[in-house]
């Protein structure tokens, strides 16, 4: 589960800015929290601003962090940089760090990356016990030596100094490291454990699509009758999910014949191929999801049709609304959270009803009422800054400061009665991060 977040230099967040998911001391919405290794953590968090105070670029620093973590230097995109408003960020690294418990142990992570050079400044991962005491698991610093303070057995110390000595600049010691196969009772474990636990973070934009939702709807090991109540119960319309399967070549004919020949091509040598141990496959095309089965020597394309209530008429996924769409993005994320998964949402509200937004969030804590997960959010929805929807601690606020630096801080911040009607004190400003109009310097001719 992730405690804190720290990021600096990066986009919009000039400053370190510190993000906790370590809960306060409020008794309210105790199903809201769950404890790990002693730590009271909180299962959601939603941050609130105006337009271009920093909400995705938060999501983004997270994200970032972990694409590279992940696969490294190659994962950085265009958008991956320094704070450009002051010229003199450029020569100063972005620097990300993060806590988090994975099977029970807690771990500090972290690097200073130079956006100019794609060089790593520094690197470092820390276990911390019970008490609070750390072991170095590793720790770089550029032109220094790796040090470390594991207790390593020779072929383990052999093969850590190896890995130390091929590391390039531009390189993450851990996604070296973490990337082997290394066995769990070797000394370097810890790195394993610690790299396993950045997959288990999930991250969906505006535009993208939750990452386990063709499987989920094509799967039939998902609940899917759950899935499809929830689909009801949000009133969407549909009343049932059905999977059309046909021969590839039928299920593919709104495509030129050109790209339809070449996308058959593909298949055949994937799955048909004496060579090939693969007997399914899951692609979209054209916005359409299909699974890609062989049987007999034939391949079968099966698609989600939706069923309004005449079965003779189904509908494609594409057929939908923009909010329908966004729901098929986002019911598969509850699984995920039973899975024990960290989500983190852009605009959670996107082409969504208050009410629908409202409800998907309660639904989110009933479902996962005695699982340890977590919901990251940021939203315009104002109708969830309600202390009878959320905890104090789980509002987050972000705002552009006259520097058009971003700043992040809590609600608890402030002090407020449990029973407060905070939107309000929201709407006139007390705590900041709302628009601030100018007035308007051109005139409306009258004329």
């Amino acid at each position: 589960m992730l405690i804190r977040f720290a990021v600096e230099n990066y986009n919009s967040f000039k400053s370190q800015q510190i993000f906790s998911m370590v809960a306060g001391k409020q008794t309210r919405h105790a199903t809201h929290c769950f404890t790990v290794n002693g730590k009271r953590l909180l299962k959601s968090s939603f941050f609130f601003g105006a337009n271009a105070s920093g909400k995705s670029n938060f999501v983004r620093a997270l994200d970032f962090m972990r694409r590279v973590t992940l696969r490294g230097i190659e994962a950085m995109r265009y958008n991956d940089r320094f704070f450009r408003i002051d010229s003199a960020c450029k020569e100063k690294p972005g620097v990300f760090q993060i806590d988090f418990i994975a099977e029970k142990t807690i771990f500090s992570y972290g690097f200073a990356i130079d956006y100019l050079t794609h060089e790593f400044r520094a690197e470092w991962l820390y276990r911390l016990d019970s008490s609070g005491n750390e072991t170095c698991i590793f720790e770089r610093e550029q032109g220094k030596q790796i040090r470390t303070e594991l207790r390593l057995d020779n072929n383990s110390q052999f093969r850590f100094k190896v890995y130390c000595e091929d590391l390039k600049s531009d390189e993450l010691l851990f996604n070296e490291v973490g990337n082997k196969k290394i066995d769990e009772n070797s000394g370097l474990h810890d790195f394993i454990v610690a790299y396993e636990w950045f997959k288990n973070l999930i991250v969906v934009y505006p535009g993208s699509h939750a990452r386990n939702k063709n499987n989920f709807f094509l799967n039939p090991a998902s609940n899917t009758d759950s899935m499809i109540d929830m689909l009801r119960a949000f009133d969407t319309g549909i009343e049932e999910i059905k999977k059309g399967k046909q021969l590839a070549e039928k299920a593919f004919s709104f495509l030129p014949d050109e790209v339809k020949k070449n996308i058959l091509n593909d298949l055949e040598q994937n799955l048909r191929s004496e060579s090939s141990d693969k007997t399914h496959c899951t692609i979209e095309i054209g916005g359409y999801q299909f699974e890609i089965s062989v049987e007999e020597g034939e391949i079968y394309a099966e698609k989600i049709m939706l069923d309004h209530g005449n079965s003779e008429e189904l509908f494609e996924l594409s057929d939908e609304s923009d909010g329908t769409k966004r729901l098929f993005d986002l019911i598969p994320l509850y699984e995920s959270g039973q899975k024990g998964k960290i989500i983190v949402v852009d605009e959670l509200d996107r082409s969504f009803h208050s009410k629908l937004t409202e409800e998907y969030v309660k639904l989110f804590f009933e479902i996962t009422k005695e699982k340890p997960c977590q919901l990251i959010c940021t939203t315009h929805d104002l109708n969830l800054m309600d202390l009878r929807i959320l905890r104090q601690d789980e509002i987050w606020f972000i705002e552009r400061e006259k520097d058009h630096s971003s700043r992040i801080y809590s609600l608890s911040d402030y002090k407020q009665r449990f029973d407060k009607n905070i939107l309000n004190d929201y709407l006139i400003g007390r705590y900041g991060a709302i628009p601030c109009f100018r007035d308007n310097e051109w005139k409306v001719d009258s004329k």
